[in-house]
């Protein structure tokens, strides 16, 4: 490598994160997921669009040899942090406890889709396939494919819509842990065949077999060492979120050469590591969005443009082949999340918001597309129809799931009537209880406060619904940010919600992704399997302390008259907002 090769690599590199960063957020400015404008920059200046118009400013500016090398190592260091990034929002705990309806929905979310795309493969003509003789390995791959889902594109839509903290939400992150776990396990045993290679049954049980070995002694043996780590780490608090973010790279990479010694790729070791440590207690909810906010706005674009560089994107587009993949991939994934979910007790139309969440495929899709194309099972036709089918799923999940969920119905619990919730702050607070200075030091005790200020409203269901919100709050700390928590959880033997308000002066940590602690805190009671209700009524609590100016004159209250009083100026200021012409205020749903 000479001078004139790192000149150019610096230039192709600040070029591609610069427009990419660019034109993601543009597309976040028009409501689309970042990937898109950042797939959109590979093509404008790869061989879509710079080649085309300007051959010789593409040859200098991503020429073969060095330069290309060298770009390729950034974008492998890029994926395996993507595939960590993943794998941070995996929680075994969450899956473990979520049981038989994670299962359910994950089971037949993966075999839908893995028969769908068995079937398609099979039924594609030779002319699609680079090896006609290869057809039942690329039926695997389109089925193993079209099963995967993408848990930070999932997440990302969970949390702007306010479902994260749901019931439904988590069943949907659940479900959705299962499918990658597996679907990038099984992936990676397919890469060995997938580039030629022969399969050897006694050489591939070996390597599963040492690849089991890695993940179990990174998830109970490496877990316990990032705890006691992580210890350490934490009594500098204001140092912690560097020093855990350079300790994750170092561990990431070194599990990726693990997996991609033993012939399994380096991305599941990266997705691995990411399961370990983000399996930690000890990992702070700041401390992941510092680690996402890194990787996706220094590695991921690169990646994500690179993706486009190589491929032509218009001449590569058949209608056809992209129209029958995204209806193939759809159809297979949002029917079988659906079935699972309606087996497990859940009604039709939450059933179908669960099939649609979980049809977002995203990044994960294209990183896969990209691996199988790099090792010669596809061609670009199919790459291109992946990735179309991949972005397209993810623009279709959110607005599916509110329609879904937030769509206007008439005679439902809940329901809209004039542009305001039945189930409003003022109105559950009233019925329920308000302390106007918390004791409480701890988020249990917080919620041990609360629920015990709750007896006269729930009698004896007090101390089965301490369990059950301690419990849901283990799995999945409910601060909101902006010095708000709303604890929740169903509570058997329930028939509406019922609701306490609490006011913490020094604050309370309920782990919220700003890293600020609690004053403001909602304790929700929800009866059993109330899926829409339980949305609607966290929106409207999230609503009634949406703006500084209400938590602010909120925490002035000292009676519950006051409080009730307070909650319901702000729910009349929204409304007027609301019908105002003009700019409209955001709700939870909208965000």
């Amino acid at each position: 490598m000479n001078e004139h090769d790192a000149l150019v690599f610096l230039l192709s590199l600040a070029v591609l994160l610069g427009v990419a960063r660019l034109l993601g957020e543009g597309a976040r400015a028009l409501g689309l997921p970042l990937v898109v404008g950042e797939i959109l920059a590979g093509v404008l200046l790869g061989a879509t669009g710079l080649r085309r118009i300007a051959p010789a400013a593409h040859a200098f500016l991503l020429p073969q040899g060095a330069p290309a090398s060298m770009l390729s190592g950034y974008t492998t260091v890029a994926v395996v942090l993507l595939l960590v990034v993943a794998g941070l929002e995996v929680d075994l705990e969450i899956v473990k406890r979520r049981g038989r309806s994670a299962l359910l929905v994950a089971s037949f979310g993966m075999l839908m889709p893995l028969l769908g795309g068995f079937v398609m493969g099979y039924l594609v003509p030779d002319s699609v396939l680079v090896h006609p003789e290869q057809r039942a390995l690329f039926a695997i791959f389109i089925g193993v494919a079209l099963s995967i889902s993408a848990l930070p594109v999932i997440a990302k839509t969970l949390l702007d819509l306010g479902l994260f903290k749901t019931d439904i939400g988590l069943l949907v992150m659940t479900a959705a842990m299962i499918n990658d776990l597996v679907g990038w396990v099984a992936f990676s045993i397919l890469l060995g065949p997938m580039r030629g290679g022969a399969v050897d049954l006694g050489k591939l049980a070996t390597t599963i077999g040492v690849a089991l070995l890695f993940g179990a002694a990174c998830l109970f043996l490496g877990r316990r060492l990032v705890d006691t780590v992580l210890a350490r780490i934490e009594k500098q608090a204001d140092l912690a979120p560097g020093r855990i973010l350079s300790l994750l790279i170092v561990v990431a990479i070194l599990g990726a050469s693990v997996t991609q010694a033993i012939g399994i790729h380096a991305v599941l070791g990266g997705f691995i590591v990411g399961v370990t440590v983000g399996g930690s207690p000890r990992l702070r909810e700041r401390t992941r969005q510092t680690i996402q906010q890194f990787v996706t706005n220094v590695f991921a674009p690169v990646f994500f443009a690179s993706v486009a560089l190589r491929v032509d994107f218009l001449a590569n587009f058949d209608v056809v082949l992209c129209v029958v993949v995204f209806v193939v991939a759809s159809v297979a994934k949002v029917v079988g999340c659906s079935v699972g979910a309606r087996i497990s007790g859940m009604p039709w139309r939450e059933s179908l918001v669960v099939g649609f969440g979980l049809n977002a495929r995203g990044a994960m899709e294209i990183i896969l597309a990209l691996l199988a194309r790099d090792a010669g099972l596809v061609d670009d036709r199919v790459f291109v129809a992946l990735v179309t089918m991949a972005i397209g799923t993810s623009l279709i999940a959110g607005p599916m799931m509110k329609w879904l969920l937030f769509g206007p119905r008439k005679g439902t619990p809940g329901s809209v009537r004039g542009g305001a919730l039945t189930e409003d702050a003022a109105t559950l607070v009233r019925a329920g209880a308000f302390i106007p200075a918390l004791t409480a030091v701890s988020s249990a005790r917080a919620i041990e406060e609360l629920g015990l200020a709750l007896r006269s409203a729930i009698g004896d269901l007090v101390e089965p619904a301490l369990i059950a919100v301690l419990e849901r709050e283990m799995m999945a700390p409910t601060g909101l940010g902006d010095e708000v928590a709303i604890p929740h959880a169903a509570v058997p033997g329930l028939s509406r919600p019922v609701v306490a308000l609490g006011l913490s002066h020094d604050g309370i940590d309920f782990d919220a992704p700003d890293g600020r602690a609690a004053r403001i805190v909602f304790l929700l009671l929800l009866p059993p399997k109330a899926y829409e209700r339980e949305v609607r009524v966290l929106a409207a609590l999230a609503r009634s302390v949406f703006d500084e100016p209400a938590r602010r004159t909120l925490m002035t209250a000292t009676t519950s008259d006051e409080a009730v009083k307070l909650l319901d100026e702000h729910a009349q200021r929204i409304a007027a907002a609301a019908q105002a012409p003009g700019p409209r205020m955001a709700s939870l749903a909208d965000m």
